[in-house]
């Protein structure tokens, strides 16, 4: 049995370097397939085109232009430049009504002797069996039954907090092994930052997002049910607009990736 997200997110080759996806309405949020699938789909086709294991994608970002409402969507890609370490590639994701999304991707080769460090460190929060799961009678977009959260961080949304942030735990209801287009539907699935901040319901919208990923996915030792911790802070919003810096670590302190997303917030 195949889980549901990469069932969702893996598109069918139709042509070089052209494939056919569905969305479908459980995993809609407001209009459209939430972005994190969007974008994942838009990253596996990504990944079959430049077709080498050895070069895992290192940056990602994702424009969105119109929902992707339910039925058939295709997914073209283009390889725009394969040097010696790093590949260069550009995606759309179209439906009969136009453009969805479009982006980009850059994969490299790992580079040996190369400097390392890290000087972050996730939050301090209870671990995940001390933090209650999310009760499914809670008002959530569609796609967030595909999830189970574990909300530590900040506040919840609409609440007029003080301070506009938000996270958890989190991770696939089905044991899903975490490849990066997982990462990337992980990275979107909590509610924006600048929600939390907001006093009484506003819609929100993803502009963009650009992901950096800091190590190899699939990675040896993470487990299908493993736990993530998903960050998510907001320190500027204006015109309409916010940002979000995000990240996504694992339950022993790694960070797999972060991401600054843009906001559009609705009157």
């Amino acid at each position: 049995m195949t889980a549901a997200f990469l069932a969702a997110s893996t598109p069918e080759s139709v042509g070089p370097n052209r494939y056919r996806i569905r969305f479908t309405s459980p995993w809609y949020q407001g209009r459209g397939a939430y972005g994190g699938l969007v974008a994942g789909t838009a990253l596996r086709a990504l990944e079959h085109t430049v077709g080498d294991a050895a070069r895992p994608v290192r940056s990602f970002t994702m424009h969105f232009c119109a929902p992707a409402v339910e039925g058939d969507a295709w997914v073209t890609t283009q390889i725009e430049r394969a040097g010696k370490l790093v590949t260069q590639a550009t995606v759309r994701v179209e439906n009969d009504a136009g453009v969805v999304a479009m982006g980009s991707a850059t994969f490299g080769a790992t580079r040996g002797g190369a400097i390392e460090y890290l000087e972050m460190s996730p939050p301090k929060v209870p671990p995940p069996h001390e933090v209650p799961v999310t009760p499914d009678d809670v008002p959530m977009p569609d796609f967030c039954r595909f999830f189970e959260f574990r909300f530590c961080i900040g506040s919840a949304p609409y609440s007029g907090a003080a301070v506009a942030e938000t996270g958890g735990w989190l991770r696939p209801r089905e044991p899903t092994v975490l490849d990066a287009p997982l990462c990337v539907g992980l990275m979107d699935a909590y509610p924006p930052a600048v929600l939390s901040r907001v006093d009484g319901f506003r819609p929100a919208a993803t502009v963009d997002f650009t992901m950096h990923f800091f190590q190899t996915l699939p990675q040896a030792g993470l487990k299908p049910d493993a736990q993530f911790l998903r960050t998510g802070r907001s320190l500027q919003a204006g015109d309409g607009y916010a940002e979000d810096f995000q990240q996504l670590w694992t339950q022993d302190g790694q960070l797999l990736a972060q991401c600054r997303q843009l906001f559009a917030v609705m009157g």
